[in-house]
């Protein structure tokens, strides 16, 4: 071994540059291995610095640990949620992984899936030592060398032996693009497949809930025969600027929208009701008596289709927008009348959003008994806030 330091002859300090290199490509090839990320280097030899996620940059490099976390998260929701079968008096018998990954991680890997199991399924979990034993035997010039898993009559002794009633068996891949982690449980007595499930990071549950996307649109697209229907309900309070009898008058309504969801949460359609008041009837009199069109009762009722821009798919962290088009009558004390509305609307957050629209009231006509009192018609313009659930 050479002393690296001032004063060694030279070709003892060429050997230490050769096994100091010889260590950093080996240092490299862990961290790949491990899908550690190394800091790039600029031209002037300085370590670039990774950015944090932005709009520029929405996907930096995970780490592998946050990853596998919102892998074992997903399996955690399913246990909490019911959806694993065959949990009584478990034991993990074979854990695989694939070559990018050091064999060492398997421990860390069985022991992150039992506390999953442990905490929320309240798991009794059986530890067995004989499942995992390999037995040699010499055969004239050959090594045989077997386990239980190869022998179905074995894993069923030791498994009556152990007081197991069910396998697991974990399949862990790991590539740069991705991480995949398989599950299925096993009767011990029957070797039968009772449950069996893959999680992709990148089709995590966890991880699209820690980006705001609802984990619904994840799933894969329904045939017409299965679908669902998606209803979205909002309720909306109104001020207007609306014509009346007498001309112009301000207003003060609430509206009830249902409104169906469909392809992939792009478009929607569906039915408006809205009830609208004269503000002076609000503060004050009404001078406008029973010729007011918004004094009494009256309803407007639009059928409405609207375009959600919201890309292919629906992220609650940023606000989103909607062109709505509707067209439909308002009836009241003797007027009956047609509308014609478009609008826009920016949903914050998940259940919240704020509407603009102008609409078009084609010249209907307001009767008090049988009286012609006026003639109703004009571009209107509405201003809403409103609660989706």
């Amino acid at each position: 071994m050479f002393k690296c330091s001032g004063g060694a002859p030279k070709s003892k300090g060429e050997g230490c540059v050769l096994i100091g290199s010889r260590i950093q490509i080996l240092a490299l090839v862990v961290a790949a291995a491990f899908g550690a990320s190394t800091p790039a280097r600029a031209a002037d030899g300085r370590a670039e610095q990774r950015t944090a996620p932005s709009a520029k940059n929405p996907d930096p490099m995970r780490n592998f640990y946050t990853v596998l976390e919102d892998l074992v998260s997903d399996f955690e929701y399913d246990l909490k949620n019911g959806q694993v079968s065959g949990l009584r008096d478990l034991s993990i018998r074979n854990l695989a992984v694939n070559e990018l990954v050091p064999a060492s991680f398997k421990s860390h890997l069985e022991l992150v899936i039992t506390e999953r199991l442990l905490k929320a399924a309240k798991v009794r979990m059986i530890q067995c030592l004989p499942c995992r034993a390999r037995k040699t035997v010499l055969s004239g010039d050959q090594m045989v060398i077997s386990g239980p898993e190869t022998n179905p009559a074995e894993m069923s002794r030791i498994a009556r032996q152990s007081g197991i009633q069910n396998f697991m068996d974990v399949a862990f891949s790991y590539q740069p693009t991705g991480m995949v982690l398989s599950l299925y449980v096993t009767e011990a007595d029957t070797g039968a497949v009772i449950w069996s499930r893959s999680y992709n990071s990148e089709t995590s549950r966890t991880s699209a809930y820690r980006r705001g996307v609802d984990q619904s649109q994840l799933e894969g697209m329904r045939s017409a025969s299965e679908y669902l229907p998606v209803v979205q309900y909002r309720a909306t309070v109104y001020y207007g600027y609306q014509p009346d009898v007498s001309g112009y008058t301000s207003t003060l309504g609430i509206g009830f929208r249902m409104m169906e969801r469909y392809d992939n949460r792009k478009k929607e359609v569906g039915f408006e009701l809205d009830y609208f008041r004269n503000a002076n009837s609000i503060v004050g009199a009404d001078t406008a008596g029973n010729n007011d069109l918004y004094g009494g009762l009256n309803l407007t009722l639009l059928f409405e289709h609207a375009w959600n821009l919201i890309g292919e798919e629906e992220n609650y962290n940023r606000a989103r927008g909607s062109i709505l088009a509707g067209v439909g009558g308002t009836y009241a004390s003797g007027f009956l009348g047609g509308i014609i509305r478009g609008g826009y609307e920016w949903r914050l957050a998940k259940y919240w959003a704020v509407t603009t629209s102008l609409a078009y009231r084609p010249t209907g006509t307001k009767f008090l008994a049988t009286t012609d009192v006026g003639s109703v018609s004009g571009i209107e313009a509405l201003f809403g806030v409103s609660a989706l659930f």
